[in-house]
């Protein structure tokens, strides 16, 4: 009996101490995969508002590169303000001014390197206040490259009599290329914090939304292989005839025999199988990566994914590039882009509200996602589209087909709209990569943005009265 009793106190002390290391190894767990979610959170921040700023600056730049594209050199590098009644300057002057009334910007002017460091207006289609012809502009470094030939954008907002602003520049060429002018695209500090800071506000949401998920994910799974190592111990310590049916149980349970014990004696003891019955650490480690490989893939899904149109978002467009310009590179590439941009999209905000401008950018996603399949379809800006098609034996002809394709479906989109409903109008421009010409994937996309922005001018002849975002 003596025997019984001590070998009964090994037991016990086994089963407090292997308790002591499996509670210590179930919080240590619980602390690192929390702090994995965590950095995971933190990551896809920092990615997330990246990904928004160079997509808002690359938005900028298209609207000051289109308008700079449009203006002759030439011309703009004689102009003087006496020259005003001119045609070569209300010409130039026209160019800027249709930005000026259908983009969604502050200011658009003309400005001149006058060589010695300083900067000074030319055209400005203003209505109110323009700046004088000849009249200083606020140096910043990104104007000093731009009159260097490399469009940029400001990094800090500046300030100036008319506001405050970050601003898109880029250079004008002559027919020599040299750079006679720069263009200056002005857009509102608080109209571009708040771009950035309502993208933000949503990953937070979603990071902490996840967190929590991961969380719940983490303590269910140790909470519940807790309980059963409780109940267990609790059963062992009183080594009743009750915890030898429930420890053969067990053993049925885990495979490790087919019977159960009928003596106290027979009890198996907790070094043998503890783990067995209630789970091992590696096994619980096992699921929680399970389960973390599924968080994983939704976060990854989310940091691809556009949430409001449910296509593929900047980052995952910005990688896509990166790839079709690795192809280019090792003279693989086969492949052609559309560009996509809604029509009149800020009248319909400032007239019907900003819910049914997000409904009108929904339906365009959705028209482009049955069309060119959602993989190949990615929102790139508040109503510019860009679909991608590199799966093609005929790139020309199935281009051809598609382009149709989508024509009509907006034509049956609109046609399934009550009377008063907002009919859809997309512009559009597409380029085919041309493996003589063409060195990198900005090159097809200047001529497929220069094509729509054509297509947008066509569109404005016969609508004059819809304005574009």
């Amino acid at each position: 009996m003596d025997k019984d009793k001590d070998k009964n106190k090994v037991k016990n002390k086994r089963a407090l101490i292997h308790k002591y290391h499996l509670k210590m190894g179930l919080i240590l767990l619980t602390v690192v995969m929390l702090t994995v979610n965590v950095v995971l959170g933190l990551l896809l921040m920092s990615q997330s508002q990246e990904a928004m700023q160079t997509q808002i600056r690359e938005r900028m730049l298209d609207v000051s590169n289109s308008a700079a594209a449009l203006l002759d050199g030439d011309v703009l590098e004689k102009l003087t303000a006496e020259d005003e009644d001119t045609k070569e300057y209300q010409d130039s002057l026209d160019v800027l001014r249709a930005f000026q009334e259908n983009v969604d910007l502050e200011y658009i002017y003309g400005i001149r390197d006058m060589g010695d460091g300083t900067f000074t207006f030319t055209i400005d289609p203003a209505e109110e206040d323009p700046g004088e012809f000849g009249s200083p502009v606020k140096y910043t470094e990104a104007l000093y490259q731009a009159s260097q030939g490399t469009a940029a954008v400001d990094e800090n907002p500046y300030e100036d009599e008319w506001g405050r602003f970050y601003s898109s520049y880029s250079p004008v060429l002559n027919s020599q290329g040299k750079v006679v002018g720069i263009v200056a695209a002005d857009f509102a500090a608080g109209w571009y914090d708040e771009q950035v800071n309502r993208h933000m506000y949503t990953v937070i949401i979603s990071c902490v939304l996840s967190l929590v998920f991961g969380g719940v994910i983490v303590f269910l799974i140790t909470g519940r292989m807790r309980r059963g190592f409780v109940k267990l111990n609790k059963e062992m310590k009183d080594l009743t005839v009750d915890m030898a049916e429930l420890a053969g149980e067990l053993r049925i349970a885990s495979g490790l025999s087919t019977g159960h014990t009928d003596h106290v004696n027979n009890i198996p003891s907790f070094d043998e199988n503890s783990y067995s019955t209630i789970g091992s650490i590696s096994e619980l480690v096992h699921d929680v990566r399970k389960e973390m490989h599924e968080y994983i893939a939704e976060a990854h899904a989310l940091a691809y994914t556009d949430a409001m149109t449910g296509v593929m978002n900047r980052t995952a467009y910005i990688e896509r590039v990166e790839r079709l310009n690795g192809r280019i590179h090792d003279g693989t590439a086969s492949f052609a882009i559309v560009i996509f941009d809604v029509n009149g999209l800020k009248e319909v905000n400032d007239k019907r509200g900003h819910e049914c401008g997000d409904m009108i950018i929904i339906d365009t996603a959705r028209a482009l996602r049955e069309v060119f399949r959602t993989k190949n379809v990615y929102r790139v800006g508040g109503d510019e589209f860009i679909a991608v098609l590199d799966d093609a034996t005929d790139l020309e002809e199935t281009l051809d087909n598609l382009m149709h394709m989508f024509d009509r479906n907006l034509i049956k989109m609109n046609r399934r709209k009550q009377e008063n409903d907002v009919k859809l109008a997309v512009s559009k421009g597409a380029a085919i990569y041309n493996k003589d010409e063409d060195t990198d994937f900005n090159v097809i996309f200047r001529r497929a943005d220069e094509a729509m922005y054509k297509d947008k001018a066509e569109y404005y002849k016969v609508h004059g009265d819809r304005r574009k975002r």
